[in-house]
């Protein structure tokens, strides 16, 4: 158990930094064979994981790239949006716009932790430059083994991407997965407006 903890708590968080907003950051971690991923989506549907925390399906994420545009497209929400966020937290804003739905229980569903079939995850928060603490990191929580963030994309479940981003063949001809993934991650709002 001990070993476990410790192997937790040595993955190194990945750090995304936005141009846009240079007082936000986003940090990653990536855990593999991850066995309490129950007990994780309880935490999250009880309100009991700080609001700036999302728990992603990473077997559904093909780069850094796709969160990198959901991140900055949550950002320009928190910033710019009279409305706020779609969903209750930033965390869970994160996971909603890793999609290109419009469907806010169906995106969290689909990419956020709900079940043990989920056996890879990424931890993922925001962290403003004026708040020094790591509140947001619940890597302590996660029964798994650290991964390096390189690894994400060779365990990819390739085909449900492009079932839930609708992505054909052909494109991928002329594009990469992660492509066209940005793409519709970026492009949400124009491409479901009526």
């Amino acid at each position: 158990r001990r070993e476990k903890r410790e192997q937790r708590t040595m993955a190194a968080a990945r750090t995304l930094a936005f141009e846009s907003f240079p007082e936000w950051k986003l940090h990653l971690k990536y855990f593999c064979d991850v066995t309490n991923a129950v007990e994780l989506a309880e935490l999250i549907t009880s309100g009991k994981l700080p609001e700036n925390t999302a728990v992603i399906n990473a077997k559904l994420v093909p780069g850094l790239l796709p969160l990198y545009a959901a991140a900055d497209r949550t950002l320009r929400t928190l910033k710019y949006s009279e409305k706020g966020f779609s969903t209750r937290t930033m965390g869970s804003e994160l996971v909603y716009n890793l999609s290109s739905s419009k469907h806010i229980s169906e995106a969290l569903k689909r990419f956020g932790v709900k079940d043990n079939s989920c056996t890879r995850m990424l931890v993922a928060w925001f962290e403003k430059s004026e708040d020094s603490t790591k509140e947001g990191d619940i890597s302590n929580l996660v029964s798994g083994n650290a991964c390096d963030l390189s690894e994400l994309e060779k365990h990819l479940d390739e085909g449900v991407i492009k079932k839930y981003y609708k992505i054909q063949d052909t494109e991928l001809k002329t594009s990469t997965l992660t492509d066209c993934v940005v793409f519709r991650v970026g492009a949400r709002e124009c491409l479901w407006t009526k």
